[in-house]
């Protein structure tokens, strides 16, 4: 008999073997070594699957408990396959390994229709070839040229054909794009998608459980005129129905939709690349989006980061537990310099250019000094409040380094509301507007607060948006601010006296200011979010709550207890925007709970 030294050696031993040869296994894999040399490097898109059967069964246990399915992910999409491939072995087909999925012009695109060339491919790794074609009864023979079809009750569906150590598999209708891509795409591809991305994005591409490319230079290349052209077919049928309507303006309508189409052609021009990773576990969903600019634009020199950005976020402590939604930031010069700036287009585009060039300019240095008046930090967080209009709560704090440049930038922003043609874009939309503030309207605890008040109502009172602003915000929004110990705290609610005493007490506390239980839980399921540009916490349920208190519809209330909050945070830098989401078990697990609650209400 061994003794227990010698048997755990032995065991030892034996782990070592297995996890250099499942290392051996992995390294030599075709997914890992073949599988992005083989995708055309001019994809407009690509999905990657990695280890196939692993990465479903991370879906079915996030899932457990939560889906209404009967069954698993995994399940359902092997069920799927069969149904295909016409065998429930799924003969040849290697489902340990990694899929891809790929889209990419084959040949130039057509004129007047870009998407006639489009060639939409599946990489299936197979075992074996000939056994994956012999072994699945809807695949037939090769032809001539390569190809099987795979049919369906004797239709065909879909094509495959053999590329390295994969099945090409493509729709019934595209033979010669399945025949031309089939003698194009190889393991030995240099100009494949592997030599398209820069390091780290392949890395994620090759390790992470799902990735999904898309590459917006190619598709701008491919189909930027036709969305140009269906954005104006849109504009011109908006147009159209707000004719003879009442309420907002066409012109308004218009200003609006050029607003957006402004956004669009930027977005289409600058952005290099968007990636997402999503990675499930047991009790998190993570989401990973990656979003790359073009060298040399305007994007790229706002997606930067400096040396401040890199600190904590000192003023997370004051960020709430029960609030619909936090929001932290840290002041990346860089990036909110140049957001900010930006922004004063949109509004211009917004008010379709009542603004003069010179208010244009003024707003513009006043929204990039007001970034180099504040030290760092800030904080804001948003509640609820169903009985109240507006039916929400906010408090905001900053953190102010030179108090004096930041009130004279106040100031200037407040006399420029009024001056200049901002609220004409509200008066477009068929709404009357007005901006009052004071100075000095209360003092609390040697404090100095000043208000403003924005009042909306539609033009038409009996129409239905009249009625519909009035149920939302009541006579609009109330707000108070001031400067409290190096901090600009402001609150805008219904009951806005109390909150803006509330934030006030908050920093006057001599008690230790520590980070509340929700934003301590969302901080573990996103480890350096603390750090992060920003980072914002959302609980959908209190977010459903807040929204069905302005609708006028007879809705059960939702009684269910939620502590839970999907956290995202983003950081700028390199000329790339990173963002990460983290969507815990638990809140859809409270979701899920909701809705079954409110149904079982209407049922009675």
């Amino acid at each position: 008999m061994l003794k227990s030294g010698s048997l755990r050696s032995t065991v030892t031993a034996g782990l070592l073997v297995l996890i250099i040869f499942a290392a051996t296994l992995y390294a030599q894999s075709p997914a890992n070594n073949e599988l992005l040399k083989m995708i055309p490097a001019k994809s407009l898109f690509c999905v990657r699957i990695n280890n196939f059967d692993y990465t479903l069964n991370q879906v079915d246990q996030f899932l457990a408990g939560v889906s209404p399915m009967p069954m698993g992910v995994s399940m359902l999409v092997r069920m799927q396959l069969a149904n295909l491939l016409g065998s429930p072995q799924l003969t040849g087909l290697n489902t340990n390994s990694s899929f891809a999925v790929f889209g990419t012009n084959v040949g130039e695109p057509a004129q007047g229709n870009p998407a006639a060339n489009m060639f939409v491919g599946i990489l299936a790794p197979v075992t074996d070839y000939k056994q994956f074609i012999e072994g699945n009864t809807n695949c037939t023979e090769p032809d001539d040229k390569g190809i099987s079809k795979i049919t369906i009750n004797g239709a065909p569906v879909m094509l495959a054909a053999k590329a390295g150590n994969y099945a090409l598999i493509s729709w019934a209708n595209v033979y010669d794009g399945l025949v031309t891509m089939s003698k194009t795409i190889s393991s030995a591809n240099p100009a494949g998608l592997n030599g398209t991305l820069d390091a780290a994005e392949a890395k994620l591409a090759k390790t992470e459980p799902i990735w999904a490319y898309g590459n917006v230079q190619q598709v701008n290349e491919v189909f930027g005129p036709l969305i140009s052209a269906k954005f104006q077919e849109i504009q011109t049928m908006m147009k159209s129905m707000q004719a003879n309507q009442p309420g907002a303006s066409s012109e308004s309508i218009q200003n609006v939709m050029n607003m957006y189409s402004g956004i669009l052609e930027v977005l289409l021009k600058e952005t290099k690349s968007v990636s997402v990773v999503i990675n499930p576990k047991s009790n998190v969903l993570n989401i990973t989006k990656t979003i790359s600019a073009v060298p040399g634009t305007d994007m790229a020199k706002m997606l930067t980061a400096d040396g401040s950005s890199q600190s904590d976020n000192t003023l997370l402590p004051y960020l709430e537990d029960g609030a619909m939604a936090n929001f932290g930031a840290i002041m990346n010069t860089p990036f909110w310099k140049k957001l900010n700036v930006r922004s004063i287009d949109l509004y211009d585009a917004m008010g379709g250019g009542s603004m003069s060039e010179d208010d244009i300019k003024e707003m513009k240095t006043l929204a990039a000094d007001i970034i180099d008046s504040v030290e760092g930090p800030t904080a804001y967080s948003i509640s609820t409040d169903a009985n109240s209009k507006p039916p929400f709560a906010v408090k905001y704090f900053i953190a102010v380094k030179d108090e004096k440049k930041f009130n004279q930038i106040l100031e200037k922003a407040i006399e420029m509301m009024s001056s200049s043609g901002i609220m004409d874009f509200y008066k477009g939309l068929g709404m009357e507007t007005s901006f009052t503030t004071k100075s000095g309207v209360d003092s609390y605890k040697g404090v100095s607060i000043n208000s403003a008040k924005l009042s909306m109502k539609a033009a038409d009172t009996g129409s239905p948006q009249a009625q519909m602003i009035t149920s939302m915000y009541g006579e609009g929004f109330d707000y108070r601010w001031g400067m409290v110990d190096g901090l600009f705290v402001g609150a805008f609610s219904g009951d806005v006296d109390m909150t803006m005493h509330q934030s006030i007490d908050q920093v006057k506390s001599d008690s230790p200011k520590q980070i509340g239980s929700e934003m301590k839980a969302a901080l573990e399921l996103l480890p350096g979010a603390n750090k992060a540009d920003f980072v914002v916490t959302l609980n959908v349920l209190r977010l459903i709550k807040m929204v069905t208190s302005m609708v006028p519809i007879p809705i059960p209330p939702m009684d269910i207890q939620t502590k839970s909050n999907i956290v995202i945070a983003g950081s700028a830098a390199d000329s790339r925007m990173v963002v990460n989401i983290a969507v815990p078990k638990q809140h859809l697990t409270e979701i899920m709970s909701a809705f079954m609650s409110m149904q079982q209400k209407t049922q009675q």
